[in-house]
């Protein structure tokens, strides 16, 4: 029978880990930034119904993480599936200066997002999917990237082959939960674990959960955080709470909770939680901030987002600037 070895030897197994993993990404943060970053996942046509009002926009992880990655003048590829008459959906991110890697689907991914002011929650509807980004589509695009920015929207968003692939890859990888619990019945989003969770968590360095997503994982596995990111060998795990703020917890135990930044004007939070994840990542391991540093940065830029100034609203409308009454 194989002893189990105490867990302080553990505990100090996996810091040691943490801290050398940590090292090799600080000391190589030019080569990184040259290889770029990959964001995967849907790009989508989202119609956002807000006070009464809707507008159809690009949405998706692939146009917020990535547009923000790009700002930060980080070499960004984007790995998705837009069909050809959506072609104008790739053009604004090429715009961004963004490399867009388009696999091949007949559809767009379509979301409708009624947000609610008063509870501060949005109800979904996913009214089309696009087909799964692939294991090809892994192969062709991620070889030469530093980073990989997991973003998938619904449970067969990326298929499971892929994630495995990226694995084999050893790329530093970070991940948005968000898809991965959920589930899509009569083209309505409900809460509920993807299958592909464990495997996608399984690859990750940094993961990223709401603050229902995150009660959900944790009821779901059956243990705390922390053993959760040990089994798994997670490095930081983010849990977001709007404007209640949040913390990271790292595999050392450290937890550093972080305020939210003051929103002067509440519009739109569609995108903000994408945006703080990327802001987090560039604060945190390209420029080498501490995390209470980076998570403060992270929630600027997302508060901006809200606010409608970081990314402009008109930068991703897809109705010629025009406001319809729902």
């Amino acid at each position: 029978m194989k002893k189990q070895a105490p867990s302080n030897i553990v505990f100090l197994i996996l810091s040691v880990r943490y801290l050398c993993a940590l090292a090799q990404i600080t000391q190589r943060r030019p080569g990184m930034i040259e290889k770029g970053i990959a964001v995967v996942g849907s790009t989508t046509i989202d119609k956002i119904i807000h006070r009464n009002l809707s507008r159809s926009k690009i949405g998706g992880v692939t146009t917020y993480a990535g547009i923000t990655y790009s700002r930060h003048d980080i070499k960004t590829l984007v790995v998705t599936n837009v069909a050809n008459r959506d072609r104008e959906i790739i053009k604004r991110l090429q715009k961004e200066s963004i490399v867009v890697c388009n696999g091949q689907t007949e559809i767009t991914t379509h979301f409708r997002n009624t947000v609610d002011d008063g509870a501060g929650k949005r109800r979904q509807n996913i009214l089309q999917q696009a087909a799964s980004i692939n294991q090809l589509q892994v192969i062709e695009n991620l070889k030469d990237v530093g980073f990989v920015h997991l973003g998938p929207l619904h449970p067969s968003d990326i298929d499971i082959e892929a994630i495995e692939l990226i694995d084999r890859l050893k790329r530093f990888v970070i991940l948005d939960v968000q898809g991965l619990l959920r589930s899509v019945k009569n083209k309505i989003v409900y809460p509920a674990v993807s299958e592909h969770l464990p495997a996608a968590i399984s690859i990750s360095h940094i993961v990223k959960a709401n603050r229902q997503e995150y009660e959900s994982l944790i009821d779901f596995f059956r243990m705390d955080l922390l053993e959760l990111m040990r089994q798994f060998k997670i490095n930081e795990f983010v849990v977001t709470s709007g404007h209640q703020g949040g913390f990271v917890q790292t595999i050392t135990a450290e937890e550093i909770p972080y305020p939210a930044a003051r929103i002067k004007s509440n519009g739109d939070p569609t995108g903000a939680g994408d945006i703080f994840l990327a802001a987090y990542a560039i604060g945190r391991f390209l420029n080498r901030r501490s995390i209470a540093d980076a998570c403060k940065y992270a929630a600027k830029l997302a508060a901006l987002q809200i606010e409608g100034n970081y990314i402009k609203p008109d930068d991703l409308c897809l109705e010629d600037r025009e406001e319809h009454q729902y």
